[in-house]
């Protein structure tokens, strides 16, 4: 899979050709420097829209666009681009799982995410 991650402004380019971002101009797309949405088309949404980008080739990040390199992954994204309902109960235990983790004795768990404590 050709990765979308070469250049930020090959990146901008390759964005604004897929017909998705034809709404966006040029100019706007080259300035960006804050949040980018890794799930272009649902970013305030939790749901498979992530995958189904991944599927196409349009991965944000390099270990997203990996996925499709190996074929155990690659029918993991295929299988839950497809299925979201399977995607999200899964996501659910999965989470539920990590939460039972825990952490290590010189480590600690985020309360609010995007803070350091």
């Amino acid at each position: 899979m050709t990765s979308f991650l070469l250049g930020f402004q090959t990146r901008v380019s390759m964005l604004h050709s897929h017909p998705s971002f034809h709404h966006i101009p040029r100019k706007t797309m080259a300035c960006l420097t804050g949040r980018l949405p890794i799930d272009y088309g649902s970013d305030n949404n939790f749901d498979n829209q992530i995958l189904k980008n991944i599927r196409s080739g349009f991965a944000v990040l390099q270990s997203d666009a990996q996925l499709m390199d190996d074929p155990v992954t690659k029918f993991l994204v295929d299988w839950y681009a497809e299925d979201g309902a399977s995607f999200e109960e899964d996501f659910g235990k999965s989470m539920v799982r990590m939460g039972r983790i825990g952490s290590a004795s010189c480590g600690n768990i985020r309360r609010v995410c995007n803070k350091f404590d």
